[in-house]
């Protein structure tokens, strides 16, 4: 190993620039640097030995360190952060990373706020939807919201009931079994443009039109109260569909009041439920169900669920359009505090649309931060190419004869519109297929902008986070240290089967076996089987000697095995039997406890294990020879220098 101590410069550069400059560095490997922060932050994640517990001390430990730092360089100058599975692997990495940077975290925290204290209140609603069909263009949205407008005129002007225009018109494909009445529900089960009416709105109002992904929306509220909570319940299901012929539901019925009668009695409801209940998922738990809050079952089901008051109550047959239930309340449970239902709200958020909200906050942000410059004319001169009538883009014109324009610029980089059009022809999933004509190009552009600004704010959060740049640091020195250590090390050593029989040879006596025994047991029924096995295994003068399997088609059948002979190599600690008549382990009652026996057989001295018996503790040895030899081959060819006075500060303030 090149070590040289940094320490001695001091006579060429004054002692408070050195002390400035030097008191960040702990380590540098030719021309890459390590501070102490660096080290310190891995060290104060490892420094405790998981074995023993202790804490590793801090010398031990930068050994360790080096070595790792070691291994990382060389991947890099071998150039494996090149190869496409690791740039593959390590760009999803950096997005699933990058996301909590993406968003505005204060406007997610209103928004997790706002779901917390929602979810204490449920809201009961109606609504009538008017979907807009798929591909849409802005006329399509246009009919929709007159369709919707004159709906609610209807409803007001003769005071026709709701839920009776709802079943007339709505678009909802569940409006035929529930008239467009939604039940109770709570925070974060709605989209949310649907949860923010129901929630402000007052009892009995009607909105006016409003828009969610999936068309045009009218809603009546229609009650409020103290969120219930979720339970636990388990239920004993029959089914009982309309489908079904009458003999046949009419059988179910009378089965499912029996079953009722027999857990009133005292009959246990879990074995019923296991061999009873055609839910068969359920059933094999005793018919326990996951924890639900309201909104999450067919309304029977839940009403009748949540009338439960005591836990190990259960609730008469309880009919819904799936079939019959007995259900049985197992716990119930209600809001905690914010803090404790925190991470649960946030993760709902994050997986939901909504998310979108604090994003578009971020974004609105970056615009000016990053002074972006849109040129709507030249986004206009696009719009040419789109056939009003048909609604459809001119893709030939559009892509021959569009001119190549800055659509926008963010601060130093710039847009166009050739980079523009090659986004509408590899649309991301989320706008694939759902938009045509002026409205595809208008709803693609926004995407196109928003994803460049977030790609732009991306590639500079490493110098905004620190903690983003050491956790994307960390990770990529994590999968390059893999690579190369499979390389070099693990697959090398599986691959090189003549290393490693030389190293066995070279090692054989560290793969020792212990004293073993080698023969039989003969397992008898009784002692008179026993007897005959003595014989026939002795044999004698006149008596010819058996051999196993002769003993055993003598005196095994079909029908009847009194024998069983158990043969090979045992190791103390293998069989109950062996153990004691060889080496005098264990009780005399234990064995006794067995079936009448003879063994048979010889005692092996300790001896090498041959290669395939110690295969596995060869190779995990043979890779630690490979490692060994390679770190000492690194030592040699890279600088390494350790800064002293720095080691120093960092062993005292442990």
């Amino acid at each position: 190993m090149k070590l040289r101590n940094l320490f001695f410069v001091i006579l060429l550069i004054p002692f408070n620039v050195l002390w400035g400059q030097e008191q960040e560095v702990l380590l540098t490997i030719d021309d890459h640097q390590i501070t102490q922060k660096e080290f310190l932050r891995i060290y104060q994640k490892n420094q405790q030995n998981l074995a023993s517990g202790d804490q590793t001390p801090v010398e031990d430990y930068l050994d360790l360190f080096i070595d790792f730092k070691l291994k990382v360089i060389e991947a890099e100058n071998s150039q494996l952060d090149t190869l496409p599975s690791i740039e593959n692997e390590l760009s999803k990495y950096r997005d699933e990373l990058a996301k909590p940077y993406l968003i505005d975290q204060k406007v997610l925290e209103q928004l997790m706020r706002e779901a917390y204290q929602r979810s204490k209140q449920e809201v009961r609603a109606s609504h009538i939807l008017i979907s807009i069909p798929r591909p849409a263009a802005y006329q399509d949205t246009l009919r929709a919201y007159n369709k919707i407008k004159s709906i609610r005129k209807r409803i007001r002007k003769k005071k026709t009931s709701f839920n009776a225009v709802a079943k007339a018109t709505s678009d909802d494909p569940s409006v035929k079994s529930n008239s467009g009445n939604l039940g109770f529900f709570t925070a974060l089960q709605m989209v949310y443009p649907l949860e923010n009416k129901a929630y402000q709105m007052k009892t009995h109002q009607i909105s006016q039109p409003f828009r969610t992904r999936h068309g045009y929306h009218l809603l009546k509220k229609t009650g409020e109260r103290k969120a219930k909570g979720k339970i636990k319940v388990a239920h004993i299901m029959l089914l009982a569909p309309e489908s079904m012929s009458e003999a046949k539901r009419r059988e179910k019925k009378e089965k499912i009041n029996e079953l009722y009668h027999r857990i009133k009695q005292g009959a246990s409801f879990e074995e019923l439920a296991r061999k009873h209940s055609e839910d068969k998922t359920s059933a094999r738990q005793g018919g326990e169900l996951p924890w639900f809050g309201v909104g999450r079952m067919v309304p029977s089901f839940e009403k009748a669920a949540f009338s439960l008051e005591q836990k190990g109550t259960i609730t008469q047959p309880v009919k819904t359009r799936i079939g019959w239930h007995i259900i049985k309340l197992l716990d119930r449970k209600t809001l905690k505090t914010y803090q404790e239902e925190k991470s649960q709200i946030k993760r709902k958020i994050t997986q939901s649309p909504r998310y979108e909200i604090a994003q578009d906050s971020l974004i609105a942000e970056l615009k000016n931060q990053y002074r972006v410059k849109e040129n709507k004319s030249h986004f206009n001169n696009l719009l040419q190419f789109v056939d009003e009538k048909a609604h459809q883009v001119q893709w030939d014109r559009l892509k021959s004869r569009a001119p190549n324009k800055t659509l926008f610029s963010i601060k130093d980089q710039n847009y166009s519109t050739t980079d523009f059009i090659a986004y509408l022809q590899n649309l991301p999933d989320e706008l694939e297929g759902k938009f045509r004509g002026h409205y595809l190009i208008d709803t693609a552009y926004h995407s196109f902008l928003k994803d460049k600004i977030l790609d732009y704010e991306k590639q500079r959060l490493p110098e905004k986070y620190p903690d983003y740049q050491y956790l994307l640091q960390e990770y990529h020195d994590g999968i390059l240290l893999f690579e190369i250590m499979d390389r070099q090390v693990w697959s090398k050593a599986s691959r090189d089967t003549t290393g490693l029989r030389q190293y066995y040879q070279n090692h054989k006596n560290q793969y020792m076996w212990g004293e073993r025994f080698r023969g039989r047991v003969y397992l008898c029924d009784d002692q008179k089987t026993l007897k005959k096995v003595r014989k026939m295994k002795k044999g004698g003068l006149f008596r010819k000697k058996y051999s196993d399997q002769q003993v055993l088609d003598e005196l095994n059948s079909d029908k009847e095995q009194q024998v069983r002979i158990q043969s090979g190599t045992f190791s103390k600690g293998e069989n109950q039997v062996i153990d004691y008549h060889v080496w005098n382990k264990g009780s005399e009652k234990q064995v006794q406890d067995q079936k009448p026996f003879l063994v048979k057989g010889e005692k092996i001295p300790p001896q090498p294990k041959s290669l395939d018996e110690a295969r596995g503790a060869v190779l995990a040895d043979y890779q630690n020879y490979l490692e060994e030899q390679w770190l000492e081959k690194l030592k040699e060819k890279y600088t390494i220098q350790v800064n002293d006075q720095v080691l120093e500060q960092i062993k005292q303030n442990q």
